[in-house]
C-alpha cells in the first residue's frame, strides 16, 4: 500500500510536461495586449489614488 502513496508524492515534485505553446492570430494578440495596457494602467491609478488617500491622513 505505501508505493501509491509514494508514487503520488513524487509526482508533486516532478517537472510538468511541457505544453505546446499556443500561436493566436495577430489580431486577437493585438486586443488581449490593448486589453492587458487599458487593465494594468486601471490598476496603476487605483494605486496611486489608495497611496494619495493615504497620505491625506497623515
Amino acid at each position: 500500500m505505501p508505493q501509491p502513496r509514494a508514487r503520488c508524492q513524487q509526482e508533486l515534485f516532478e517537472e510538468p510536461p511541457a505544453v505546446p505553446a499556443v500561436r493566436l492570430p495577430l489580431d486577437v494578440q493585438e486586443q488581449l495586449r490593448q486589453a492587458l495596457v487599458q487593465w494594468m494602467q486601471a490598476l496603476a491609478k487605483m494605486i496611486r489614488e489608495e497611496n494619495d488617500d493615504e497620505q491625506d491622513h497623515r
